[in-house]
């Protein structure tokens, strides 16, 4: 399945626990399960490993469903310029559901272990 989609503001959570995300805007029609999936994202004609959640965030009381993609082997140094770009992603395979962690900490440790999927994955 491929999502074409465009960089919206984000509440900047990730960079805070050591995963950066684009996040990214939602059709209103997509039709996607709640979940971590590995994908690939093209950004600005450079395609990059990425790891995409889909859902309501429940670790920070948040419903609303949201999209938001952490680019693996990306640094603030290489980061893409996404201002404006159309970002498409690939999704390749579904990993887990969305779960409610217990701390900012136990989310960060089960998001490490689903890059590390997501390297096997796209390997």
């Amino acid at each position: 399945m491929i999502i074409l989609s465009r960089q919206i503001k984000g509440e900047g959570r990730g960079h805070k626990i050591g995963f950066p995300t684009i996040n990214l805007s939602v059709a209103p029609d997509l039709v996607l399960e709640d979940g971590i999936y590995a994908v690939w994202v093209v950004v600005n004609d450079v395609t990059y490993k990425g790891a995409l959640h889909y859902g309501p965030i429940p670790t920070f009381s948040q419903k609303d469903k949201t999209m938001e993609v952490h680019l693996l082997d990306v640094t603030d140094s290489n980061a893409p310029d996404t201002e404006g770009a159309e970002i498409e992603v690939d999704v390749v395979s579904f990993l887990r559901g969305v779960r409610t962690f217990s701390s900012a900490e136990e989310l960060a440790l089960h998001i490490d272990l689903d890059v590390k999927n997501v390297r096997l994955i796209l390997k």
